[in-house]
């Protein structure tokens, strides 16, 4: 009997085929420069507002915050990408909106990763440990709070902690990166939905 394909392999011919959709619907000579302009500002803002925080103090980087750093940084690259190019092609088509806003949030995220890979591969590479162990103290700490253990759960302190720290790797924030595209194309979904379009101005009919 053949073997069923493992999760792994399944994730990652999911990614190549959103990749392969995403450069096939917008063809590079077609995206406008504005695009990369905005995704390149986001990306850089998510990298040094990372290494602030890291320089103030470590645990920042696990503050509940952090999260809504990156979705508001993402969002906001992709309704300003679509504005941009709402000047010159209004209407805009709806999944060229899509396509290009999903592409824009998508490189502006990769600033994120790219903090991670210097900081946990160049920088401190000893620190992976570390930011493992503030991840799970933090879970058992959530869990704890309603009266459940990590046993309990049936979660192998162990094997996360492998896990974490192999998602640290220069490889695990490649497949982070490629991975987060489902999520932002809801996103993206969204903002071309409202964005596709230029409001039409306000005439009262004599």
């Amino acid at each position: 009997m053949k073997d069923l394909p493992s999760a792994a392999n399944l994730r990652q011919s999911f990614e190549a085929a959103a990749l392969e959709i995403v450069l096939t619907l917008a063809p590079m000579n077609k995206i406008p420069q504005t695009v990369f302009q905005q995704a390149f500002m986001g990306g850089v803002l998510l990298l040094a507002g990372y290494l602030a925080m890291y320089v103030m103090s470590f645990e920042m980087l696990l503050s509940a915050w952090t999260s809504l750093f990156i979705l508001a940084t993402v969002v906001v690259v992709m309704v300003k990408s679509l504005l941009e190019v709402r000047k010159k092609e209004d209407p805009l088509n709806f999944g060229r909106a899509f396509m290009l806003a999903l592409l824009g949030g998508w490189l502006a995220r990769l600033g994120y990763n790219v903090f991670n890979v210097l900081l946990f591969n160049v920088m401190r590479p000893d620190l992976k440990e570390a930011y493992a162990g503030l991840v799970i103290d933090k879970m058992e700490a959530a869990m704890a709070s309603f009266s459940v253990g990590m046993e309990a759960a049936g979660i192998d302190v162990a094997e996360m902690n492998a896990a974490l720290i192999d998602s640290l790797s220069i490889q695990g924030q490649l497949v982070d990166w490629l991975s987060s595209v489902f999520f932002l194309a809801l996103l993206a979904l969204i903002v071309a939905a409202i964005l596709k379009r230029a409001p039409q101005s306000s005439q009262f009919e004599g």
